[in-house]
């Protein structure tokens, strides 16, 4: 997410761009409910009219985006002041990396970093844990590595609801600065990765062996999201 000056609140206009997903759809509406007025980029010609169909079509402007066509991107960016980008990597590299999808997010942001810097905007990261939508299965390539992340103690998950009202609190707080990491779930207990794997809707769900029963060992949380509930919470005391 990035202002496209050093002030948030010059206009009423926001962009959002990203895959056309819950998510970004969920956040198009909240900014809508809130007085913003909304450019929409959409990547999938047909999914405009599902989203202008739930939203208030007299602020929301839909965009046709190609992402190799720098002036329609520039074009939808006329008059806003801030950038709300949802990253999904390419799937070019699933055969060369094991973890192609951590990678793919981890150089994308450093990058954007780079640009950032060097052309003196600012930018503020949110890096979420798994995101439980209606989509999540496990194919979802969050999932590759889950096994060392839960031994590790950063298994982490996220509501859409709950991330989409992380990045309005970051975007609205003048203060808000750098990456925040953003969870509303830790998995570090064997039901707690017994009802992760509930939602991923496999049928039959392989039975875990009976030594599970007895193990009630809680992995040691290793991260942490404490620099973001500082911002939501202080939302929530100036509501």
């Amino acid at each position: 997410m990035a202002p496209t000056s050093p002030l948030c609140c010059i206009s009423n206009t926001v962009y959002v761009m990203g895959s056309s997903t819950k998510f970004v759809s969920s956040l198009i509406i909240r900014l809508l409910e809130k007085g913003f007025t909304v450019h929409a980029a959409i990547q999938n010609h047909g999914d405009e009219s599902e989203l202008i169909s739930k939203c208030d079509k007299k602020r929301l402007k839909a965009f046709c985006l190609d992402l190799f066509d720098y002036h329609s991107i520039i074009d939808a960016l006329k008059g806003c002041c801030c950038l709300f980008y949802s990253f999904e990597p390419p799937k070019d590299h699933s055969a060369t990396y094991d973890l192609w999808y951590a990678l793919s997010k981890t150089l994308a942001e450093r990058t954007a970093w780079g640009l950032a810097m060097d052309r003196g905007i600012k930018m503020v990261s949110i890096n979420s844990g798994l995101l439980m939508d209606d989509d999540l299965n496990i194919k979802n390539p969050y999932l590759k590595g889950a096994k060392e992340m839960y031994e590790n103690g950063v298994l982490v998950s996220v509501d859409v609801d709950f991330l989409v009202y992380a990045h309005i609190c970051v975007y609205e707080d003048v203060s808000s600065y750098g990456r925040y990491l953003c969870f509303n779930h830790i998995i570090n207990t064997i039901n707690d990765a017994i009802n992760l794997a509930n939602n991923f809707n496999i049928s039959p769900l392989p039975s875990p062996p009976p030594s599970f029963e007895k193990d009630t060992k809680i992995i040691q949380q290793r991260i942490s999201n404490k620099k973001l509930n500082k911002i939501m919470i202080k939302k929530i005391d100036d509501i």
